[in-house]
């Protein structure tokens, strides 16, 4: 492969939780869904280093990184992205939402199942089977 002659983008997402709830954040650009905090790494950047990153840059908190989730690869509006999910726990820091965001909500996956407060959108984003997986891994880790 020919440096530079990369084949798609690499993004990184935290399913960020606190006193047992998941961090969801409102996109302020299309597609306009919740969706956990994350974004696309820097050129040659640690994933780690990327997600702790855009956790900061997004909500000011600082996070530990507990395990991967899962993966997701595929046409993301024109380009080919790959993202890596990984299940976050807060350590630190005091909220603050950054301005590509219009909300957050702090949910239980008891009501991501209810969609109450908020709705996933599927087509476009997370599936609640995403935040499924992530909260059965956090049981069997965290307890």
């Amino acid at each position: 492969m020919t440096k530079g002659n990369y084949t798609h983008r690499v993004a990184v997402n935290g399913y960020v939780i606190k006193h047992h709830k998941f961090l969801l954040l409102k996109r302020n650009t299309f597609p306009f869904i919740w969706a956990p905090p994350g974004g696309r790494l820097e050129k040659d950047e640690n994933p780690f280093d990327g997600l702790k990153r855009e956790i900061k840059e997004e909500t000011n908190l600082d996070i530990e990184i507990i395990a991967p989730v899962g993966t997701w690869f595929g046409n993301w509006h024109g380009k080919f992205l790959l993202s890596i999910d990984y299940l976050t726990e807060v350590t630190g820091g005091e909220f603050r939402l950054s301005k590509e965001h219009s909300a957050a909500v702090w949910v239980a996956i008891d009501d991501l199942r209810t969609e109450n407060p908020v709705k996933l959108n599927c087509h476009e984003g997370f599936h609640l089977k995403d935040f499924e997986e992530a909260w059965k891994l956090y049981l069997l880790i965290k307890g």
